[in-house]
């Protein structure tokens, strides 16, 4: 096939354009309903186009379709403008056309890049204090936090009040026996006195019978105070205590038995006694003629002597203190 031959319109000049106004046509009509052109407009433009195509072919001769418009098939004289007049005079600019439709809103655009952050604003007014909300529940006790740091020594309190004395307390065990001191210097002798008379020698008499012992009679006393004194007596086998106030005068002895059932242990053979009072407590102390010691004790109260405990025997001592030399 010849290449020509494909390279030929298939169409005229005349066919192509009324092609060309059918497109115009359909532009004006799209133009129209978009409300871009004013409708006055439209009609003279169309009014243009049916003139054209009124007019029969290309060239203006009307009725005439020329043998060379519609080409043969060979492309001679085919595709061929040649009777095309000089351009015409641009029109005047119509009217602008009515304001369309506003489109349908486009989707939205990406997300911009985040600006700077600005400068700070300043410090706001304080507002008003809101009212104190209502107390919260307590929370659950938190677990025991670690043992704090011990906290400096503070400064020494005052002296406090001395305190009642305590009750004496047991007698200690007696000591062992200390070392004989070294003997002292030899005095000086004395001057011989004058020999007397030896007198005559008498006549050796007879040796008497031993008595019987007598009854034992020990009295000692103690005044802790101005206001009043204590005594202890040993009289006629018994042994008591008594209280006697010595303010504003000389008041008379209030005597409690020792001896009775009230303080059980009484040693029958006592035949001393003494007696200590300090404070509230008063103990009175017996010596037996086996050389025993023994104590009671007494509460006491102003004056008055409460003595209920029974007779305890002591620590006796060593026949060895008799022994020692005093320097």
């Amino acid at each position: 096939m010849d290449p020509d031959i494909r390279r030929t319109p298939r169409l005229g000049p005349l066919a192509r354009e009324r092609f060309k106004q059918a497109g115009m046509l359909a532009s004006l009509t799209l133009v129209m309903a978009a409300g871009l052109v004013d409708p006055a407009v439209a009609a003279v433009q169309s009014m243009q186009v049916h003139v054209a195509v009124a007019k029969g072919d290309h060239c203006g001769v009307p009725g005439r379709r020329a043998a060379d418009d519609r080409g043969d098939i060979h492309g001679n004289g085919g595709g061929k403008d040649q009777c095309k007049g000089a351009t015409g005079a641009t029109g005047p600019t119509g009217p602008p056309g009515a304001t369309g439709a506003t489109g349908a809103t486009g989707p939205e655009g990406p997300q911009g890049v985040t600006g700077a952050t600005g400068p700070e604003g300043p410090q706001g007014v304080t507002g008003a204090t809101g009212p104190e909300g209502p107390q919260g529940v307590t929370g659950a006790t938190g677990p025991e936090g670690p043992q704090g740091v011990t906290g400096a020594t503070g400064p020494e309190g005052p002296q406090g009040v001395t305190g009642a004395t305590g009750p004496e307390g047991p007698q200690g065990v007696t000591g062992a026996t200390g070392a004989t001191g070294a003997p002292g210097e030899t005095g000086a002798t004395g001057a011989t006195g004058a020999t007397g008379a030896t007198g005559a020698t008498g006549a050796t008499g007879a040796t008497g019978s031993t008595g019987a012992t007598g009854p034992c009679a020990d009295i000692d006393s103690i005044a802790p105070s101005s206001s009043g004194q204590f005594s202890a007596v040993i009289s006629g086998g018994q042994t008591f205590v008594g209280s006697q106030a010595l303010t504003p005068s000389v008041g008379d002895y209030q005597w409690v038995n020792l001896s009775d059932a009230d303080n059980p242990g009484y040693p029958a053979s006592a035949c001393a006694v003494g007696v200590t009072a300090q404070g509230n407590d008063l103990r009175v102390q017996l010596l037996t003629t086996g050389g025993l010691v023994y104590q009671t004790h007494c509460n006491v109260a102003g004056t008055s002597l409460t003595c209920t405990e029974a007779w305890t025997q002591q620590t006796t001592p060593s026949t060895t203190l008799s022994n020692r030399k005093r320097k």
